[in-house]
């Protein structure tokens, strides 16, 4: 809380007293130890348990089109659900403090794993300038501070632009989305990027169509390798050619590595 910064002892309990923190989840007052999502919450999201296991069906959407390494989503994004309110609330209630929380639990949800294994640098998509004047700033990027905070890996924020203010992408279908974001992305360092393995990093990956138009636009550097890492993944997926899966029904248990939400993004 921006009240508490400055102040020690008595003032620090005075405004705890009359500004209690709140679950971003269920908005019940959070206790010692709790922070933005209380321990009931926490224990109920929808976790995907990719926890960026190869073959997943996030980095399903890059195969063939991109050298993808890893790919990976901590969450399901659920549209009638309290639990997508801590990315809303990152998105579009300014509060940055918690998109770096967030992206710090993206960094520990693959704790222990290879997943950052050869990572030279973390990309957060970017938006365009004027998003970020009517936001106050990138939500990617906030993501990113939380999971270069926990690896060490530094964040390039100036390698790519975005050229186009690409109007929301909540009604359109898959081949809108990707006609919408084609092109989008300029390379502004091919020289810094080259031979990189660079992790992208995006609040929301439904088709995969931005995070694929900003790999295509980082991969005309020579030997740039890519890998994804989402807060959240939405949308229907496909597993075989012939079987869409309608993933995190919630009617039934979620199996561990086959869980989307089917949705329209608002994102």
């Amino acid at each position: 809380m921006p009240l508490l910064k400055g102040l020690t002892g008595w003032g620090r309990d005075v405004l705890r007293t009359l500004f209690p923190a709140t679950c971003v989840v269920c908005q019940r007052r959070l206790t010692g130890g709790e922070t933005y999502i209380c321990a009931t919450c926490m224990m109920q999201l929808p976790y995907t348990r990719f926890k960026g296991a190869r073959g997943n069906v996030v980095e399903r959407l890059f195969w063939g089109k991109v050298p993808v390494v890893r790919a990976n989503a901590w969450l399901h994004y659920k549209s009638h659900s309290a639990y997508k309110l801590p990315i809303l609330s990152v998105k579009y209630f300014r509060n940055p403090r918690l998109g770096l929380y967030l992206g710090e639990q993206m960094a520990y949800d693959v704790a222990g794993t290879d997943f950052f294994e050869g990572v030279d640098a973390i990309v957060p998509v970017p938006l365009h300038r004027k998003r970020i004047k009517h936001r106050g700033y990138n939500q990617s990027e906030r993501l990113a501070a939380g999971i270069s905070r926990v690896t060490g890996i530094p964040v390039w924020t100036d390698v790519a632009v975005r050229q186009v203010n690409t109007t929301t992408q909540t009604a359109l279908t898959h081949s809108e989305r990707r006609e919408n974001v084609s092109g989008i992305f300029a390379l502004a360092a091919p020289e810094r990027v080259q031979g990189c393995h660079l992790l992208l990093v995006d609040d929301v990956v439904t088709t995969g169509a931005t995070l694929l138009s900003l790999a295509r636009a980082l991969c005309r550097a020579d030997g740039v390798r890519v890998s994804i890492m989402a807060c959240a993944m939405a949308g229907r997926h496909m597993m075989r050619a012939d079987d869409y899966v309608n993933w995190h029904r919630d009617d039934e248990d979620t199996p561990p590595y086959h869980s989307a939400t089917v949705i329209k993004d608002p994102i």
